[in-house]
């Protein structure tokens, strides 16, 4: 879908969106009128056509509640309650795989299933992962958004951080602990002193 909104305006708003959200109010056109008018110097006519546009090419989420609006950013939408695209009128199985949508898929199961399917015992890199994902017919929908591999990036190192995955240099590794429910092999043992055991032939070497 061709693009209407112009994309630099359309990352202005979503700025001043996000600032609104950060000093607790509600993103309203006024109050994103009235930053992107002080950050940018955009006249308030520029700002409520531009929103309108990046709602209609899907880069922001309008939301209306009790009848008034705000909006949202789709990558960054907070609570999920009363939030629908704009051109959907009812919630539909593919809305939750949108592409604009990638905070909602479960990014732990997806690494798995690729570490799972490369099986390298070596662990594998991000860069195989990925490809190994783009090759996934039923995952077209999170491939094609452009976010995707820095949304794949992030889950990875979140994942790493609470002890799901283990990395060695550039490699990832499923901690035994994620894997069918099994403890590690040593119970007192944390991640990080799991991680090195994968470091053997490395030490070896020295």
């Amino acid at each position: 879908m061709v693009k209407l909104a112009n994309p630099l305006y359309t990352e202005w708003i979503l700025e001043a969106i996000q600032k609104i959200k950060r000093q607790k109010q509600r993103p309203s056109e006024e109050r994103i009128c009235h930053a992107v008018a002080t950050s940018h110097g955009l006249d308030k006519k520029t700002v409520l056509e531009q929103l309108d546009l990046s709602v209609h090419d899907g880069s922001i989420l309008k939301v209306t509640n009790k009848g008034s609006a705000s909006y949202k950013d789709p990558g960054n939408p907070g609570r999920v309650g009363s939030i629908l695209p704009a051109n959907a009128s009812v919630p539909s199985k593919e809305s939750i795989w949108n592409s604009s949508d990638l905070r909602h898929i479960d990014w732990n199961k997806i690494i798995r299933r690729a570490i799972e399917g490369l099986d390298d015992t070596h662990g594998s890199s991000l860069k195989n992962i990925e490809r190994y994902l783009r090759n996934q017919d039923d995952l077209s929908d999170i491939i094609d958004n452009p976010a995707f591999r820095q949304r794949l990036r992030l889950a990875a190192k979140r994942s790493v951080n609470n002890g799901r995955l283990l990395k060695n240099g550039p490699r990832y590794k499923l901690s035994h602990g994620s894997m069918d429910g099994r403890s590690p092999r040593c119970p007192s043992a944390s991640p990080l002193v799991l991680s090195s055991v994968t470091l053997l032939p490395h030490e070896r070497d020295q």
